[in-house]
């Protein structure tokens, strides 16, 4: 068990530090992990105001996450920030035009960095099934725990049940 540990612990860094040369050489180069993350959120979830795009990041200071927000918007285009209509307190953060053209290029870029992983894994049947499955059950288990920590972060429990919601990546 020991070394199954050790060698998923191998393939993440290394498909990190992969993922990270492909998009150094790409146009997505210019923005930062977290930055990447709220383009992504913006998709899956949509329109979000910057509370509940706070909870997906705990433990950051609300000020980092603004001036993210800012430069996504001022320097890169990427997001808009409109009034909700529903209560003009609340400005919501959406994507724009370019940020969701960004967001597919960015899928796309992904999508061929796993190439060489998925032909190392090869084609049988049997070991495609299992690896599946075993991916599947990782990610109930890392959704749960980022879930259990965002909710740990919340000031006020009772405020928002916002939760990462799986959709189709690549």
């Amino acid at each position: 068990m020991n070394t199954l540990f050790t060698n998923i612990a191998r393939l993440s860094i290394k498909m990190r530090i992969y993922r990270a040369i492909q998009i150094a050489d790409s146009d997505a180069g210019q923005l930062k992990d977290r930055e990447i993350l709220i383009l992504e959120l913006l998709r899956i979830q949509g329109s979000m105001s910057m509370t509940q795009l706070s909870y997906f990041f705990p433990g950051l200071k609300l000020s980092t996450l603004s001036m993210d927000i800012k430069r996504l918007r001022v320097e890169l285009g990427l997001i808009h920030i409109k009034v909700d209509k529903n209560d003009m307190r609340i400005h919501l953060i959406t994507l724009s035009e370019k940020g969701y053209g960004k967001v597919a290029g960015l899928r796309t870029q992904r999508g061929k960095s796993y190439v060489p992983l998925a032909e190392a894994i090869g084609k049988n049947p049997a070991d495609l099934d299992i690896l599946n499955r075993v991916v599947e059950k990782a990610i109930v288990l890392v959704e749960n725990e980022i879930n259990k920590f965002a909710e740990s972060k919340k000031p006020d429990r009772s405020s928002s049940n916002q939760v990462v919601q799986e959709q189709e990546y690549v």
